[in-house]
């Protein structure tokens, strides 16, 4: 029998984020800062867990940090995407998630990104430099903007609000 593989590690978190305008959908791209690893790059909202948070925790505080958006629906895709850090000869698993935008919400770029956009999903793949970033885009469409049960399964609940009681 092989042995089994446990990815525990989850320090990174990506977040694709979507409006709807009409019958149209478009996913927001950020372009990497030149004083940022990899500048010029187009990518969804990418970040990093601080020790002890919860990748959703840590996937909407990135959202509010890099873009000053609070998106009014949340979904955990179904596969998070792995990736093999050479370096340090680990792999790590990176949960991914989609949130909705209001069709009017105004992006506030960190300094992090110098730029945006939003594009149709097709658009918005031949930016990213990631293979699996454009994989990630399919799996929304498939998983989250086709509604249905899957769509439901994979909704999160809304965050709490401070002061709010069980």
């Amino acid at each position: 029998m092989l042995p089994l593989v446990s990815v525990m590690r989850t320090p990174f978190i990506e977040v694709h984020l979507f409006r709807r305008i009409g019958r149209r959908v478009e996913f927001l791209c950020l372009r990497r800062a030149d004083t940022r690893r990899l500048p010029g790059v187009w990518q969804p909202v990418t970040g990093r867990c601080r020790r002890g948070e919860p990748p959703l925790t840590a996937a909407r505080r990135e959202v509010r940090e890099e873009t000053g958006l609070e998106p009014l629906r949340w979904w955990a895709l179904e596969e998070p995407t792995l990736l093999y850090l050479a370096e340090r000869g680990e792999v790590v698993a990176i949960p991914v998630f989609a949130a909705e935008l209001g069709p009017r919400d105004r992006v506030r770029l960190s300094g992090e990104h110098d730029a945006q956009v939003f594009l149709p999903a097709a658009a918005a793949g031949r930016r990213y430099l990631w293979e699996t970033q454009r994989r990630a885009l399919d799996q929304v469409r498939r998983q989250v903007l086709r509604g249905g049960a899957l769509a439901a399964a994979l909704a999160l609940p809304p965050p709490r609000r401070r002061g709010a009681r069980s």
